[in-house]
């Protein structure tokens, strides 16, 4: 009877079973660790945070951007990698040699199970020629996230003082590098058999390091049925660090635990803690109708260069669309906004209005905060189309009597305006004529009785 039980304890702790029992009532604030961030992977909103965004390092957590670029870059993942003559010596390694050949996606499995720091370098590289050419790769591709605490100088996560990350934004780049199908498989293997190469006749097994993956021989169980990833990291530097993920009902989370130290707590501490995480996520969990707060739905906005006939003159109304947007955090804080949507926070992000404007065009977002972080964010658009001032009249011809109707050039129009013009021509110049005239024969009458004067003046001498 007591092995029957034995059994049944066993077979409960390697579902993970237990580590939910364990999570009741728990309270992630007793958890020691210096840097945490948990994520809703599907709108990224942070459901809890302790120093998520103050500078940490991520040690071989490093490699989740070594893989994911390595996975955007590659024509065909067995395309053959020739391994360099330097070969990184530090750390963890799966003991690659100088001009060995092998398939990329047998170094990428053992870059992110086994660690093989040999294995990044190797990779990086293969596609850029250098390690540096290829961290500036990993750099540009985490401006693009919005992972604004980081800085990558090794594109394996060996220690350096000025490679460091943050916790958010490990989680951030977690988050996307899970949208890609080969990555999730990558991070959710157990183990991997890599084939013979030229140098190894006989191939390669590597075993996941994250033990709510898989379990190594011999040592204890940290299994947590709903985990389906990612990364373990270890440096004296960075401490224990553990980039994990979970799915459960349909909800994924990422978890990002950084900076247990061996000298304060066990190597096992992080994966004991995780599923604990995890499970209080899930169960806290929660979703909000953005429509169903009774949030304004219009803006006024002046738009620029708008044509003097506007009707609003130029005034334009947006519109707010909160359709399918949803809130996403912690149930109790979910439950506060519903009782008080005013204690919700607004950003706007609305581009500059200048003329033309179509009527549907987005013209940006609106976000919502509470408590310093943003819940969600809606559309804006514009609900009706501005013309840009001295824009062409799109009306139809006028009818109106008054209206005077053009002609194409040389048209009949055109030679009937070219006949009054001589008309009015010939007319100018003949009333012209007669003004000369008259002036003329005005002074002829005044000049007349002088003559007359001088006559008599001669007849009298």
């Amino acid at each position: 009877m007591k092995k029957f039980v034995s059994l049944i304890l066993a077979l409960l702790l390697a579902l993970g079973i237990s580590s939910v029992s364990a999570a009741d009532g728990f309270d992630p604030a007793s958890v020691s660790t210096p840097y945490v961030c948990l994520m809703d992977a599907a709108s990224g909103n942070v459901l809890y945070e302790k120093n998520a965004y103050e500078k940490a390092y991520p040690a071989s957590t490093t490699k989740i951007m070594t893989c994911i670029l390595a996975l955007e870059l590659a024509g065909d993942l067995n395309e053959i990698v020739t391994v360099g003559d330097s070969v990184e010596t530090k750390g963890s390694l799966i003991n690659i040699l100088p001009g060995e050949k092998m398939p990329l996606k047998d170094l990428i499995y053992g870059m992110m199970l086994q660690s093989g720091n040999d294995a990044a370098r190797a990779i990086a590289e293969h596609f850029s020629g250098t390690e540096s050419a290829f961290v500036e790769k990993m750099n540009e591709k985490a401006e693009a996230l919005g992972m604004t605490g980081t800085r990558f100088v090794k594109s394996n996560g060996l220690h350096k003082d000025d490679h460091y990350s943050t916790a958010y934004d490990m989680a951030l780049l977690s988050r996307y590098a899970m949208q890609n199908a080969t990555f999730r498989q990558i991070v959710a293997a157990g183990t991997y058999d890599a084939a013979p190469t030229n140098k190894d006749s006989t191939g390669y097994q590597w075993e996941n390091t994250n033990k709510l993956i898989h379990t190594k021989q011999g040592e204890a169980s940290y299994k947590y049925q709903y985990a389906n990833g990612i990364k373990t990291g270890d440096t004296a530097n960075a401490g224990r660090c553990l980039v994990a993920s979970a799915k459960k009902d349909g909800v994924e989370l990422i978890l990002v635990l950084f900076g247990d130290y061996s000298d304060k707590v066990s190597g096992d501490y992080r994966f004991q803690n995780a599923a604990k995480f995890f499970e209080w996520g899930f169960a806290n969990y929660g979703t909000l109708e953005a429509s169903s707060l009774g949030l304004a739905n219009t803006l006024q906005a002046a738009v620029g260069n708008a044509s003097p006939d506007d009707a609003e003159g130029g005034l334009l109304t947006l519109n707010i669309d909160f359709t399918g947007v949803k809130a996403v955090a912690l149930s109790q804080t979910l439950d506060e906004i519903r009782g008080d949507p005013s204690l919700l926070t607004v950003t706007k992000a609305i581009d500059p209005l200048t003329a033309p404007v179509e009527e549907g065009q987005q013209v940006g977002t609106v976000s919502y905060q509470y408590d310093g972080a943003t819940l969600f964010t809606a559309p804006v658009y514009a609900s009706r189309a501005v013309a840009e001032a001295g824009a062409a009249p799109t009306s139809q011809p006028s009818t109106s009597p008054l209206a005077i109707e053009t002609t194409p050039p040389g048209g009949a129009g055109e030679k009937n305006n070219s006949w009054v013009f001589w008309v009015c021509l010939l007319a100018a110049l003949g009333i012209l004529f007669l003004i000369a005239k008259l002036i003329f024969a005005g002074r002829r009458r005044k000049r007349a009785p002088r003559r007359r004067k001088a006559y008599r003046a001669r007849i009298v001498r």
